[in-house]
Order: C-alpha cells, then structure tokens, then sequence
C-alpha cells in the first residue's frame, strides 16, 4: 500500500470511529418502552462478475414494543460519507475537496416493513447499490414517511392514502453503541433469517400477482361495458 493509499484508508478510519463516538452520545437516552425500535445488522458485500463489491445486504430487525401490530411502514434510511469523497488521486497527486457538500456521498434506501405482531419481533432482508457496506455500521439517518397500525382508519382518494398512520413518530434506531442492541432484541439464527428473507420474496411475489391479477379482471370489465355502450 503506497503513502497515499494509507492516508485515504487511516482517513476513512478516523471518519468511522468519530461517526461511531458521536452516535454513541446521541444514544445515551433510553428509547420509549412502548414504541418501535429497530437495529441494522448482518452486512454483507456482494460482489460482481469481476469480483468486486458493488452492493450490500444487511437486515433490519424491528421490534414492536406497541400493543397494536404494524400493518405496513415505511422506512427511509440514509448514510452520509463525508470522507471517501473528500479524498481523489489526479497524476499521481492527492487532492483534498474543501467544499463540504461536494465531499459528501450519501447512500439511501426505502424499506417496507410489514405485519410485525405486537411485542413481536421480525427482520427484513435488504440490498443497497453501493460498494462502501462500512458506511451501514451505526451512522444511519432515518424519516418514516408512513406507518400504519392495527385499527388505524385508511382513507384513499384517487388511489392514495389521505394521512400517514398512527405510528410514524413511534420509531427509534438502536445502534450497537446502544446496550439495548444487545439487551432488546433476540438474536436469529442465519438460517431463520434466510428463510424470513425467502417467505418476504414469496409475499411480494403473491403481491405483484394479485395486482397483475386485479388490473386484468378490471380491464375485462372495462371492455365488456364498452361493448355494452356500442
């Protein structure tokens, strides 16, 4: 590893460990006791033709502290990187960006959380498009656009929900700084993950069937009452 190599690599290190000491502070709370928390954990790279890393999965295990179930929730999550981008080699030279937010890199993700039973437990399997999975550990910003709990009433106008749901300020993230990491959740073995991660696949494949499903059986009708009308 070359001097420049060492720098950007003890760069990104020092990054990391600063990210991890803020975060730590920010936990010092305990979390509601009646709310919804939820831990990002299991990272992987995944890896390309050519070998390298071009995504990342990982887990988010929620744990529903509520005594309503979660039907459906959606969780916006989003890791900063103010480090990687920071640093570039032109000719054999290093150059430093100054301008903070053209040194930023930020790497986000939309999950759908759905049925989580109350005082229960479950993990949904994701990937995200990015080669850096250490931005994943601890320094993630989250917003729940939406959450929507067992009796919540869902008005749609124009195939749209009218309001948010009951839940979405309901949520907090419990990094591994937190002792409730550890202390909080139950820890699944690989292979109930696995199979959790294989029965989310099959659902949303039921799902796009039945929509597939319903459009069909909704434009047969369209067509015979135009035929109706001529």
């Amino acid at each position: 590893m070359n001097l420049i190599s060492k720098f950007i690599a003890s760069g990104l290190a020092c990054g990391m460990v600063l990210a991890s000491t803020s975060l730590a502070r920010a936990d010092e709370a305990t979390s509601r006791s009646n709310g919804i928390i939820f831990r990002i954990e299991n990272i992987k790279p995944i890896t390309n033709e050519e070998g390298m890393t071009s995504q990342c999965e990982f887990y988010v295990t929620v744990y529903n502290r509520m005594d309503k179930d979660v039907k459906e929730a959606e969780l916006s999550l989003a890791w900063t990187d103010n480090v990687s981008a920071k640093y570039k080699v032109e000719n054999n030279k290093l150059q430093v960006e100054k301008d903070k937010e053209k040194a930023k890199f930020v790497v986000s993700k939309t999950v759908t959380l759905k049925e989580i039973a109350p005082h229960q437990q479950k993990s949904f399997k994701e990937v995200v498009d990015t080669d850096k999975c250490f931005l994943l550990f601890d320094q993630v910003e989250y917003k729940v656009p939406s959450c929507f709990a067992g009796g919540d009433d869902v008005k749609m106008k124009n195939n749209k929900r009218m309001s948010n749901g009951s839940c979405t300020g309901m949520f907090d993230y419990i990094n591994s700084q937190n002792p409730e990491y550890y202390s909080e959740f139950k820890d699944v073995p690989e292979s109930d993950l696995q199979k959790m991660a294989e029965e989310q696949d099959k659902s949303e494949t039921q799902a796009i069937e039945d929509l597939y499903k319903s459009t069909v059986e909704n434009m047969d009708k369209v067509s015979k009452n135009l035929r109706k009308i001529r």
